[in-house]
């Protein structure tokens, strides 16, 4: 990339077009672009005093113009929320064209480019995994925050300086408040929750529902309702959904623990009250430990991963674990007959590929091993 400080007026011009102001380039190196978008583009950044690496979110407030409002309820949220499987805002910064957010850089590679890439890998991994997303679905609950958009391509691998790794969530931009039954139509097709499609007003267990669907994938390595991944219509994956019916088709369960397919099917209740919470997922024996089989059964899931999902190179990424900007990755609704579905834009994750085992997840404050 094409990087000028212009010392006396103490402005650093980046390839973009992005001039970035003399208080920032102080204190930041700016590198290459990792995402970018209609709206923002997302730049390593390295902090000059400590020599840390950062991802640098700059927000062109020209092209959000009438979009400001999602803008300020991403970046609230974001304010609001620490914790270690949580990619965290280091700070912010609003100048008159653009607003600058430093985020915690997050290298690791996402969820499936981890499993797809690993030569072993077992019940146990997947249920650090899912002990990771839990535990942060949990600590948003109780914030009354719904993420409504957890999915594999949000969850990235966090890399220790002790070598251990752990999941962060990342891409709040369809997050929000609960303070009452919400009714906007959003989210991603394969992981959208029953309520969401029927309209009738959801809440914070919609994110349970689509970490039970990951928990799924984690161990098969196809989603539980398949209509749209199998070329079908969504109209028909949204039927499936509707219905609720978790098949663990032979053979591809059969050397999946009982344990898992309780917890699973209890995590894909259609019945919300009925459902579990994140305290019961995190309580659960196939999660803590107590319902793990000993025989360390390797799971071949990679390969199908590979053929359900777009698990190769995809533009316009960010390792960030933000939003290039909520207003990118929206859906459009159409109608049809009775039901409303989405189409869905372009993925635009693109991460190393990365092994994960399951001891090797850190310790740390709400993190297992």
């Amino acid at each position: 990339m094409v990087s000028i400080v212009l010392r006396g007026i103490g402005i650093e011009v980046l390839d973009e077009g992005f001039q970035v102001p003399a208080s920032i380039a102080e204190r930041y190196k700016v590198g290459r672009t990792i995402g970018d978008g209609n709206f923002a583009i997302v730049k390593e950044c390295i902090e000059r005093s400590t020599g840390r690496e950062y991802a640098l979110k700059i927000i062109k407030k020209s092209k959000c113009r009438g979009k400001e409002h999602m803008i300020q309820n991403e970046v609230s949220i974001l304010r609001r929320v620490k914790h270690p499987n949580i990619v965290l805002l280091i700070e912010e910064m609003d100048m008159p064209t653009e607003l600058y957010l430093v985020m915690e850089l997050v290298k690791g590679g996402d969820l499936f480019d981890a499993i797809t890439s690993t030569n072993k890998y077992t019940e146990r991994d997947a249920s650090g995994m899912l002990y990771n997303l839990a535990s942060a679905i949990k600590y948003l609950h109780t914030l009354n925050i719904v993420h409504r958009d957890i999915k594999p391509e949000n969850l990235l691998v966090y890399e220790h300086q002790d070598g251990s790794k752990s999941l962060k969530l990342g891409d709040f931009g369809l997050a929000t408040i609960v303070d009452g039954p919400l009714y906007t139509v959003c989210g991603t097709p394969t992981y959208v929750a029953p309520e969401i499609i029927a309209e009738t007003g959801y809440g914070l267990k919609v994110d349970i529902w689509a970490a039970g669907v990951i928990t799924y994938i984690l161990l098969c390595g196809f989603p539980p309702f398949r209509g749209y991944e199998s070329g079908e219509d969504q109209e028909v994956l949204f039927d499936q959904i509707l219905m609720g019916q978790v098949e663990f088709p032979s053979p591809y369960w059969d050397n999946v623990s009982d344990s898992a397919k309780e917890l699973i099917t209890m995590m894909l209740q259609v019945d919300i009250e009925q459902r579990f919470s994140a305290l019961q997922v995190l309580e659960h024996p196939w999660v803590n430990d107590d319902g793990l089989p000993e025989n360390e059964h390797q799971l071949s899931v990679a390969g199908k991963i590979k053929k359900h999902f777009n698990t190769g190179p995809k533009p316009n990424s960010t390792a960030a674990g933000v939003s290039v900007i909520a207003l990118d990755h929206g859906f459009t609704i159409k109608r049809s007959g009775s039901l409303d579905y989405y189409q869905q834009p372009g993925m635009y994750w693109i991460r190393p590929p990365l092994l994960i085992r399951r001891g090797r997840f850190s310790d740390e404050d709400a993190t297992r091993m």
